[in-house]
């Protein structure tokens, strides 16, 4: 065979940036080698559960490295197009004649290879994603079936003692660095099964002491029977939305709440377990910036007879239904190992009415509200729809970015009588929808305020934060109506400013497609930070009494402390961090020796002014660049930040509200 027919018949492999983003490259895995160009591998890991073991191959004698030796329970490399997770089930198959779902599946991490053997004529740059595959049971010798060309034989070993043979060098185990990125694989697991029964129990319980429960109740005594049977139908479509969220977040997800709930009476340990998930709706914890508080040591066992060749008196293979450590940025909405260049290729080649399906708005998550509307406070907050003209065309930025035809959003106070679907967390006290800017548009937008969920938050949580955090000669500034009035502003908000934007070509887009990830939370600050300068522009109007003007700016300050402890990665909580460095900076807070905060009343009107124009002009623009720079410099922790959490902590406050209905259970009740 000559060296192109070679070549071409060649196994070619994605070629990677050294961060592991595809290039659009492929090349034959000679030349990979030969260049050392950065690629991919999986390894794929089985460890059986009651007896600690991890399973290990032995290599073939004539394979081309390691021949005859002991190693991972199976490898391979990634295939020019073909994803982590495919390869890591097919080389399974291959090998060792396991077939297995993609929930069987646990990317651990990944980890950089990088050597040069064979006179530097072979260099291996190899990103490998390491899987870990949780059996209950070791798995029976004779129901592997070995692929000759590959595979010999197989064993189990503890991993104490093949982590001993590997710290040794012992001869007969492929070598790998157990003190290097290798050696994660036994940190993980170890932690995972020595976790203290009672240490987990404090710790669960500590996450969950950072929300307060509360009942949220509505006034129903002016709604009809007939509204009350409409009402129940209502919240039991709702409940069908939970069930298709928890679907959608992650595929094993349905699996997993199903198992925990079924376990929850079993010990305090569970009980635990299934509270927190239940608020969450997910093992990744909202306010710990997603982290896993749950492992697939935690989660549902499946029996899958046909995974292997049959084996008498043994029902078959059970495992652990994974799911990855950290939360998929995808969700259940792509394969779970796709990055970003394969959903923009992917994207390229659909026609324009695809791309304006798998783009738009009406394949996001669901989410319900279900309320009765509050007649009295709904007239109350007219005045703001009324005014978002006036407001658009005084926003601190150049006129031509001002809009000449907004569209008052229509407000409605509602008292919540129930919530599902992608509702999780920290709660939801106000919505300004739809997102969709085409519509925003040519409609506008819709506004709807949760009074009792904006009340219930303001007891339990801000006015604890100001009693603590606020000097006290401020603290009485710190009120409900000016709590509750900048939360319908920023609502507000989110409906003046750039939206359908010019680029500097000439070419119409929007802000949300020029900014992409950074988008959602250089809009809650917008909304925030614009609608605080709206309030003083309304105030000084005369349309809203000046006894505000200092309430409003030291409830803010609250609020600032309030939102971050949601977490950097949150939207609203990145824009939070982001808004308060900057006031910091200039000035308007200030931090006193008895680590209590003030605002500067002389300071705070400019800066929140020229806070407002920063943002309002980088959207305007739809210049992402300058979106990076300013949320890398403000939006993170800081010193000051970090001296009001450290003592919120200290004393407990809650993060937030878990609300349950009883009117709800009333109402299905007598249904």
């Amino acid at each position: 065979m000559g060296d192109d027919d070679q070549i071409h018949h060649e196994e070619h492999f994605d070629v990677l940036t050294k961060t592991g983003h595809k290039t659009g490259i492929s090349k034959p895995r000679s030349a990979v080698h030969r260049d050392g160009d950065y690629h991919r591998a999986v390894h794929i890991w089985i460890f059986a559960e009651s007896t600690q073991q991890l399973l290990l191959q032995k290599r073939t004698d004539w394979k081309d490295s390691w021949p005859g030796l002991w190693d991972i329970s199976s490898a391979g490399h990634v295939s020019a197009g073909d994803t982590s997770l495919i390869t890591a089930r097919r080389e399974l198959q291959e090998e060792l004649g396991i077939t297995l779902p993609n929930d069987a599946f646990e990317l651990l991490y990944v980890y950089l290879q990088e050597s040069v053997t064979n006179d530097g004529k072979f260099i291996d740059n190899e990103l490998d994603d390491v899987y870990l595959v949780t059996t209950l049971d070791p798995i029976p010798l004779e129901a592997f079936t070995l692929q000759e060309s590959e595979v010999s034989a197989v064993k189990y070993i503890s991993i104490e003692d093949y982590k001993h043979l590997l710290a040794k060098g012992d001869p007969h185990h492929v070598p790998y660095d157990v003190d290097g990125p290798y050696g994660q694989l036994f940190d993980i697991i170890t932690k995972r099964y020595q976790d203290n029964t009672e240490a987990r129990c404090l710790l669960l319980q500590k996450k969950l002491n950072r929300y307060s429960p509360v009942s949220l109740t509505a006034e129903l005594t002016g709604i009809s029977e007939v509204d009350k049977e409409v009402l129940v139908l209502l919240i039991q479509a709702a409940r069908i939305m939970d069930d298709i969220f928890y679907q959608q977040v992650w595929y094993s997800n349905p699996s997993l709440r199903e198992w925990l709930n079924g376990r929850a009476q079993l010990s305090e340990l569970d009980m635990l377990k299934w509270k927190y998930y239940s608020i969450n709706k997910s093992p990744w914890s909202c306010l710990d910036e997603n982290e896993a508080f749950l492992t697939t040591a935690d989660s549902a066992v499946k029996l899958l007879p046909e995974a292997t060749k049959p084996v008498a008196n043994w029902k078959g293979l059970e495992y652990k239904a994974a799911f990855p450590i950290l939360k998929p940025c995808g969700a259940n909405f792509y394969p779970p190992d796709m990055d970003k260049m394969e959903f923009e290729s992917w994207i390229e080649l659909l026609s324009e009415n695809e791309k304006q399906d798998a783009t738009g708005f009406f394949n996001a998550t669901f989410e319900a509200f279900i309320g009765i509307r509050d007649d009295k406070a709904t007239a109350q907050v007219k005045l703001f729809g009324d005014h978002l003209q006036l407001l658009e065309q005084n926003l601190p930025m150049d006129n031509m970015y001002k809009s000449p035809d907004v569209i008052a959003a229509p407000i409605r106070v509602i008292q919540l009588v129930y919530n599902s679907g992608d509702v999780k967390g920290p709660q939801t006290a106000a919505f300004n929808l739809p997102n969709d800017e085409r519509i925003v548009k040519d409609r506008g937008t819709s506004m709807v305020m949760l009074k009792n969920v904006s009340e219930a938050k303001f007891k339990l949580i801000l006015q604890p934060i100001a009693n603590l955090c606020i000097i006290k000669e401020q603290r009485g500034l710190v009120d409900f109506d000016s709590f509750f009035t900048h939360t319908i502003c920023h609502e507000c908000c989110h409906g003046i400013g750039p939206h359908t934007i010019t680029l500097p070509s000439g070419q119409k887009s929007t802000v949300r497609l020029e900014l992409q990830q950074l988008h959602s939370a250089l809009e809650e600050a917008k909304a925030d930070i614009v609608g605080l300068w709206a309030l003083n522009f309304l105030i000084a109007k005369d349309l809203l009494p000046k006894s505000l003007v200092k309430s409003i700016y030291v409830s803010f300050l609250a609020g600032c402390f309030r939102s971050v402890r949601f977490g950097l990665e949150e939207a609203h909580g990145k824009g939070q961090a982001l808004q308060f460095n900057w006031l910091f900076e200039k000035g308007a807070f200030v931090l006193h020796s008895d680590q209590t905060f003030s605002v500067d009343f002389d300071k705070i009107e400019g800066a929140v002014e020229s806070l407002s124009r920063e943002i309002l002009t980088i959207q305007a623009k739809g210049d992402k660049d300058a979106a990076q720079k300013l949320l890398e410099k403000y939006g993170k922790m800081t010193q000051p930040l970090n001296v009001a959490l450290e003592n919120l902590a200290k004393v407990q406050v809650p993060v937030d509200i878990t609300p349950d209905f009883p009117i709800v259970t009333d109402l299905l009740h007598k249904k």
